[in-house]
């Protein structure tokens, strides 16, 4: 092989031997990204299995206590002997109310019975239990408004044919109101978050919310520390767990199959690049003899 051609091949084989360079550090790059992805997916499944939840603790049909998690509803839920809530109060540090927004309290009366207190925080759902019997574009002629539904129903419909002694509204024109009247005994604040759950968990762990409970014989709301309440318990959710590990698993199982595939590729980068520096390493002795040759026939 002429000098020409030797040094055009050495330029050619140095061209190719930087792209797999460059490929190989793209790979590696890619495998550490992947890395990066595993620690994600570890952590998140990791706060799935030790995440806890608190329960109310509650009694079933039979009378037997059981823990049901602690939402809104089973928070401020009316307590009955059987079913029913805890019958607390949920408010912030400065003592008002928490509501979700607009909401029914439908107080009813089964003979000799003490009042039952239900909640509604769905339209829908007080309009198909108290008005059943309406076809749906009369239920649909509410839209969203409570106060025609209630308007409706306190002059179509009895309590005695459902037993409602009294429906309450709560709304944000009532927690607007109360603020700016603070010497209202009644102080109520509105915040949807308090119907999600973990959000409520959060909140009550951290004492940015509090839990009051109802003095019957003194007529007002003193604090309840619910660590030490038996009615209210912390405990590991277990109810995410199954699915926690079915993601982590999938996850796992999709990183390491392309993690396979880059470092298939990274090894036939690296044999091919080895391959080419040998014969850079053999191009250059060839250059090197032909240099030799050309100055020993000029010398």
């Amino acid at each position: 092989m002429g000098l020409a051609a030797s040094q055009g091949r050495y330029l050619c084989l140095t061209a190719r031997n930087s792209d797999l360079i460059y490929e190989a550090q793209q790979i590696s790059q890619q495998r550490v990204a992947l890395a990066q992805s595993t620690q994600e997916i570890a952590e998140k499944y990791n706060a799935a299995m030790s995440n806890r939840m608190l329960t109310a603790v509650l009694l079933n049909e039979n009378g037997e206590p059981s823990n049901q998690p602690l939402t809104y509803q089973t928070l401020t839920q009316a307590a009955q002997t059987t079913g029913g809530g805890l019958g607390l109060k949920l408010v912030d540090l400065d003592g008002n109310e928490i509501i979700p927004g607009d909401y029914v309290k439908v107080t009813t009366q089964d003979g000799e019975k003490d009042p039952e207190n239900k909640y509604f925080y769905n339209l829908s759902d007080f309009i198909n239990t108290y008005m059943s019997d309406l076809d749906d574009e009369q239920k649909a002629s509410f839209g969203t408004s409570w106060e025609a539904a209630i308007k409706f129903y306190n002059e179509q419909y009895t309590g005695d044919k459902t037993g409602v002694v009294n429906v309450s509204l709560y709304s944000d024109e009532v927690a607007e109101y109360n603020k700016q009247h603070p010497s209202n005994h009644i102080r109520t604040t509105t915040d949807e978050r308090c119907l999600d759950k973990d959000f409520l968990y959060k909140m009550l762990t951290s004492g940015q919310w509090l839990i009051q409970k109802e003095d019957t014989e003194a007529k007002k709301w003193n604090d309840l520390v619910w660590q030490g309440s038996s009615r209210i318990v912390e405990i590991s959710d277990e109810s995410d767990d199954a699915q926690a590990e079915a993601e982590y698993e999938d996850a796992m199982a999709e990183i390491n199959a392309r993690d396979k595939v880059l470092e298939l590729r990274l090894e036939q980068v690296q044999t091919q690049q080895s391959a080419v520096e040998k014969e850079l390493d053999s191009i250059k002795q060839v250059i090197s003899k032909n240099i030799e040759d050309t100055f020993k026939t000029f010398g």
